[in-house]
C-alpha cells in the first residue's frame, strides 16, 4: 500500500505537467481574445452599417480574428491528444472546440467577405468573450490541483460567507468599470450611480436611480442582465456547476462551503443540488421568455425592436426577483398594467423563485423514483413541509390584509376594488421581487406598514427571495408559541426541530431587526432633508427595509439620495445578499464548545 501510494504521488505531478503545457497555449490566447473582445464590445462594438464595417477593417479585430484562429488550432490539438491518452473524449474539451469552430468561421466569413452583418459580429465578440471565460475556467483548474497534490498547499481559512462576499463585491467592481465605458451607456453617468446599478443588481434588489432603458446601450442592458443572473445562482454555485459538467468532483470542502452558502444540511446531496439550480433556472427562466414573447409579439404599446432580449431581460429579472425592468415606468406601463396575461406569467417567474431550489430536489427526486419504479419515502421531508404551508399561508393573509387595508384606509390610490386585490395578490407574491403596478407611494400608511412587514418576511432559503425568509419567521413564531405553552421541543411534522436550527432563526430576525433600526437612523443623519419631509422617515426607513431585504420597492425615488447615503445603501444590498446570520459570521468567529458548564441561576423578567 505505502508502495502504490508513492507510485500515486510521483506519476500526478508528471500528468499535471504534460496538460498544463497542452493548455497553457490555449489559456494566453484565451485571455487575449478576452481583452480584444472586451475592448471591442465596450469601445466600439454593437454598432450597425458602414460604422460597423470600418470596424471590422481595423486592426483589432483583425487581430481579433488571428487569435481565435490560433486558440482554435491550440483546443484542436489538445483534444486530439487527451483522446489518445484516455482513449476518450473529454465534454469540456469538445465544447471549447466547438465554440472555437463556429467562432473561426464566423471570422472567416467576415475576412473572406460574407456573412457580414451586426448579428454575426455580435456575435463573434460573444463567442470570443466565451473563449476567454475557458481560460478563466482553465486557470482555476490548474490552480484547484496544484492545492490538491502540493506538498505545502494549505487550505484557505476564510469562511464562505467571505469568499461570496468578496467575488460579489469584485463583480461588482468589474461591472461598474464596463458599465462606464462609452460602449455601455447612451448618455454619461457618475461612478456612484454605475456601482448603485450593479449592486442593485448582482444583490438582486431592484432599486435604481436611472432608467435602465433610455440609459443603458444593448451592452449595458447585457451586463446588467448578467449580474442578476450571476447573483441568483452564485458565482461558486456555478463554478462548482461547471466542474461537475466536465467530470470533476467536488471535494469534501467545497461541498461544505457550497451547503453554506446555500443553507442546507449534509453534503451528500450538494452535486444533485447544484444542478438542480442550474438546470432549473434555466428551464423555467427558457418557458418564462417564450410565453412573453407569445404575449408581447406585435402587442401594442410594446416596443418590438429587440423583442427576444426584452423577453429573455423580463424572464430572468422575475425569476430572479430583481425587480428591473425595461420599462421607464416599471410594470406600471400603460402597455402591461392592464394585461393580465403577462402579469400572470410574471408573477409565476417570481413565485417560482422564491420557492426554493431543495423543494424542487425532492419533487424531481420523487418524480424520477416514480418512473423508474422505486418507491417514495411515504412522508414528505420538513423543510418542504413548512415552505409548502408558509408560503400558502403568506399568500393568504398577506393578500387579504393588503385588500382590506386599500379598501377600509383613506389615500390618494383611486383605482377600482377588482384591481386593488389584484395588485394585492401582485405584491404578496412579489414581496422580494419589487415589480409595482402602481405607485404605492399614494396608498395609505397601515398598508405601506403592512407591505413593509411582508418584505421583512420574504421568501424561502435556497431560492432568489430575499427577507428573513418565511421559514425561519415562522420557526420564531412557533419557539414564541412553544415557551407559552410551556413545552419542552418545538414539534413539527412529527419532529423535533435542532435547538441550534431554532436559534439561528431567533438570532437572525433579532440581528436583522437591530440593524435596519440602526441604519435607517443612519440614513436619517445623512439624509437630514428628505427625513424632515413629510413622512419622511417612515420613507427612509421602507427604503432601508427594501434594501437590505433586497426587495426593490420605494416611496420616492433614490436617484435624489446623495452620494454617501448611495454607497450606504449599495452595503445594505450586498449584506441583505449574503444574510445577516452569515454577515455576523464573517466578524465573529464561532468559539469551541466548552466541557465546562456553570451552574444554571435565574433572573426576574416581569
Amino acid at each position: 500500500m505505502l508502495y502504490s501510494g508513492a507510485t500515486t504521488r510521483k506519476r500526478m505531478p508528471t500528468r499535471t505537467r504534460q496538460h498544463r503545457v497542452l493548455e497553457l497555449p490555449q489559456i494566453i490566447t484565451g485571455l487575449l481574445a478576452l481583452l480584444i473582445a472586451l475592448w471591442e464590445a465596450c469601445f466600439a462594438g454593437f454598432t450597425s452599417g458602414e460604422a460597423e464595417l470600418a470596424m471590422f477593417k481595423q486592426g483589432s479585430h483583425l487581430l481579433l480574428c488571428g487569435v481565435v484562429w490560433f486558440n482554435t488550432l491550440a483546443v484542436l490539438i489538445h483534444f486530439v491528444t487527451d483522446v489518445r491518452l484516455r482513449k476518450t473524449f473529454s465534454r469540456y474539451l469538445l465544447l471549447q472546440l466547438l465554440t472555437g469552430l463556429l467562432a473561426s468561421f464566423i471570422f472567416s466569413g467576415g475576412v473572406f467577405d460574407f456573412m457580414l452583418s451586426d448579428r454575426t459580429m455580435n456575435l463573434s465578440i460573444l463567442l470570443s468573450l466565451m473563449l476567454g471565460g475557458y481560460a478563466i475556467i482553465n486557470i482555476c483548474g490548474m490552480v484547484r490541483e496544484n492545492k490538491r497534490i502540493g506538498k505545502k498547499a494549505t487550505h484557505s481559512q476564510w469562511s464562505p460567507a467571505v469568499i461570496f462576499f468578496s467575488v460579489m463585491l469584485t463583480c461588482v467592481l468589474v461591472s461598474t468599470l464596463l458599465l462606464l465605458t462609452p460602449g455601455s451607456t447612451r448618455v454619461p453617468i457618475t461612478f456612484c450611480d454605475a456601482f448603485f446599478t450593479c449592486s442593485s443588481a448582482i444583490s438582486i434588489t431592484g432599486l435604481t436611480c436611472v432608467d435602465v432603458n433610455t440609459t443603458f446601450t444593448p451592452l449595458g442592458k447585457l451586463i446588467i442582465l448578467a449580474n442578476i443572473q450571476v447573483g441568483a445562482i452564485g458565482v461558486m454555485t456555478f463554478s462548482y456547476f461547471v466542474l461537475l459538467m466536465v467530470g470533476k468532483r467536488l471535494a469534501v470542502r467545497e461541498r461544505l462551503a457550497i451547503s453554506s452558502l446555500l443553507d442546507q444540511q449534509g453534503v451528500n446531496i450538494i452535486p444533485s443540488l447544484i444542478k438542480a439550480v442550474i438546470f432549473i433556472t434555466l428551464g423555467v427562466e427558457f418557458i418564462g421568455a417564450i410565453l412573453l414573447f407569445v404575449l408581447w409579439n406585435n402587442a401594442p404599446g410594446v416596443p418590438q425592436d429587440m423583442l427576444p432580449f426584452r423577453c429573455v431581460f423580463h424572464s430572468i429579472s422575475a425569476f430572479c426577483n430583481s425587480g428591473i425592468t425595461l420599462f421607464s415606468d416599471n410594470m406600471s406601463e400603460q402597455c402591461v398594467v392592464q394585461d393580465k396575461w403577462v402579469q400572470s406569467v410574471m408573477m409565476m417567474l417570481t413565485f417560482a423563485g422564491t420557492l426554493g431550489f431543495a423543494v424542487y430536489l425532492e419533487v424531481m427526486t420523487r418524480i424520477r423514483n416514480k418512473i423508474s419504479g422505486k418507491r417514495n419515502p411515504v412522508r414528505w421531508s420538513t423543510n418542504t413541509w413548512l415552505v409548502f404551508r408558509v408560503t400558502l399561508l403568506t399568500t393568504l393573509i398577506g393578500s387579504a390584509g393588503l385588500f382590506i387595508l386599500s379598501v377600509l384606509e383613506p389615500s390618494q390610490h383611486a383605482t377600482t376594488a377588482d384591481f386593488n386585490l389584484w395588485e394585492s395578490l401582485w405584491n404578496t407574491v412579489g414581496r422580494s421581487a419589487g415589480f409595482n403596478l402602481s405607485d404605492i407611494s399614494l396608498y395609505g400608511p397601515a398598508y405601506q406598514t403592512f407591505l413593509c412587514a411582508l418584505m421583512f418576511i420574504g421568501g424561502n432559503p435556497a431560492g432568489t427571495g430575499g427577507g428573513v425568509y418565511a421559514p425561519l419567521f415562522a420557526l420564531c413564531v412557533l419557539e414564541v408559541r412553544r415557551v407559552l405553552r410551556g413545552q419542552q421541543d418545538l414539534e413539527l411534522h412529527k419532529r423535533r426541530i435542532a435547538r441550534t436550527t431554532v436559534e439561528r432563526a431567533m438570532a437572525t430576525v433579532v440581528l436583522s431587526t437591530c440593524w435596519i433600526v440602526a441604519c435607517t437612523m443612519i440614513l436619517i443623519l445623512l439624509e437630514p432633508t428628505t427625513a424632515g419631509a413629510r413622512n419622511g422617515t417612515f420613507n427612509l426607513l421602507f427604503l432601508e427595509v427594501s434594501a437590505f431585504t433586497t426587495t426593490g420597492y420605494s416611496l420616492f425615488d433614490p436617484g435624489t439620495l446623495s452620494d454617501p447615503s448611495k454607497f450606504f445603501l449599495c452595503a445594505n444590498m450586498l449584506f441583505g445578499r449574503v444574510g445577516m446570520f452569515t454577515f455576523m459570521l464573517i466578524f465573529i468567529k464561532p468559539k469551541e464548545p466548552s466541557p465546562i458548564r456553570y451552574p444554571e441561576t435565574r433572573l426576574p423578567l416581569s
